[in-house]
């Protein structure tokens, strides 16, 4: 299977120049919250009630959350390796399975910011300021160059015979995968 998404939906946001945030899958209810609160007495609901909204209520406000943990969404996201990275480090409470380039050819496809800034200050008390149209124009060139570069490499090593895993170790950053 590709994972692929209509980006048309409106399931569906864009990120950056070619990623995306979508909404694959609800696994979720209300009453998949109650039938959860409810398993301690071993009773379960077919649809709601009346009552059993006032249960989702009552384990909100008593904060009993557990029962809540019982649903979930899949999203599929795409975007550069560096921003799934950042993702990844600052994840809580779900998990996630990428695209894989041990077992597939991955595609030429990078982000160059749009954006270029510099930053001024010191690490936990600087900003971001614009630079110069010749330094972004600059910048972005050699961004997109490097990614080429790189993964041109990568193709040739491919057509060599080196297994995936080994010649996806030149691939840059800017490289957009995808995940669920």
């Amino acid at each position: 299977m590709t994972l692929t998404v209509d980006e048309t939906t409106a399931n569906t946001v864009e990120v950056l120049d070619h990623g995306f945030l979508a909404l694959d899958g609800a696994f979720a209810s209300d009453l998949a919250v109650v039938n959860a609160a409810r398993v301690s007495f071993n009773v379960a609901s077919e649809e709601m009630t009346d009552r059993d909204e006032g249960l989702i209520r009552f384990l909100s406000r008593e904060r009993h959350g557990t029962p809540f943990e019982h649903g979930y969404f899949r999203f599929i996201v795409k975007a550069p390796l560096f921003v799934v990275r950042e993702h990844h480090r600052h994840r809580a409470g779900h998990s996630y399975n990428e695209w894989s380039g041990r077992y597939s050819k991955l595609e030429a496809e990078f982000y160059v910011p749009d954006y270029v800034r510099t930053q001024v200050g010191k690490p936990g008390a600087y900003s971001f300021e614009p630079v110069e149209p010749a330094v972004r124009e600059s910048a972005r060139t050699e961004i997109r160059e490097a990614a080429e570069a790189s993964f041109a490499a990568y193709e040739r090593m491919l057509e060599q015979g080196v297994a995936k895993e080994v010649a996806r170790t030149v691939l840059p950053l800017a490289l957009y995968t995808k995940y669920y």
